[in-house]
């Protein structure tokens, strides 16, 4: 069951709403402007979306701070939510680790919306994101990505078709 609150009830509000579909959709369009080829799961029992180029592959593990059904309405998740699905995230990035290759060329990226009660969580597990090789990818209110961690590197490269 989803807890909710009111956006307004927060003391320090989040400045937008983003549920995970339109987390994955901003990273997929990242992914695809970069000439990758892009599938965003039709379940939530997969890989959220996976982003493939040549030998490299992208596996991505998104959540937000509203769900699905609330899109429309101020209701956001409340914190202990948000670490609930953190913790989640997290676990089903590591099961995806040990089912797939662990080759240089596969990475792991968990995708949240850029809003500070997402970051303050995460940044207290930064280190061992890292040690996990986990990349974080950040949204931003307008669909803008960005990526950080140790492995962040690699979306520096120029893909192209």
């Amino acid at each position: 069951m989803c807890m909710s609150v009111h956006r307004s009830t927060l003391l320090n509000s989040d400045p937008f709403l983003m549920t995970q579909h339109q987390v994955n959709e901003a990273i997929a369009t990242f992914f695809k402007n970069k000439g990758f080829k892009v599938t965003i799961s039709e379940t939530g029992n997969e890989i959220d979306v996976i982003a493939e180029y040549n030998a490299f592959n992208f596996l991505i593990e998104s959540r937000g701070n509203q769900a699905l059904r609330h899109y429309g309405t101020d209701k956001i998740f409340d914190s202990s939510q948000i670490s609930i699905h953190l913790a989640e995230q997290v676990e089903q990035i590591m099961r995806f680790q040990q089912q797939y290759d662990n080759l240089n060329t596969t990475f792991y990226i968990m995708g949240n919306p850029d809003i500070r009660r997402i970051r303050e969580r995460v940044s207290r597990i930064d280190k061992a994101l890292d040690k996990l090789g986990i990349i974080r990818g950040w949204v931003k209110e307008h669909g803008e990505v960005i990526f950080e961690g140790d492995k962040s590197y690699i979306l520096d490269l120029e893909f192209r078709k």
